[in-house]
């Protein structure tokens, strides 16, 4: 994972945005971890559409904290 590469960068510059970036990451995880099935993961088909809806907006729960991980790494 990228993130995993520039974390000890952030944790050192904005530590806070490092651990809701975290939290949001291991969300995102515990969600994924309820899908799989053997090696691989539920087929997008046979997903209900709550299960759909949580997964997208545990995603863009991520969008924003990454694009400010980007300007702190930046600047």
């Amino acid at each position: 994972m990228l993130y995993a590469g520039v974390r000890d960068i952030l944790v050192d510059r904005d530590a806070a945005r490092a651990d809701s970036l975290d939290t949001e990451f291991a969300a995102l995880q515990t969600l994924l971890d309820a899908q799989r099935v053997g090696d691989g993961f539920t087929p997008y088909t046979e997903l209900s559409e709550a299960e759909i809806k949580a997964l997208a907006d545990q995603v863009d729960a991520l969008g924003e904290p990454l694009n400010q991980r980007t300007a702190t790494l930046v600047f």
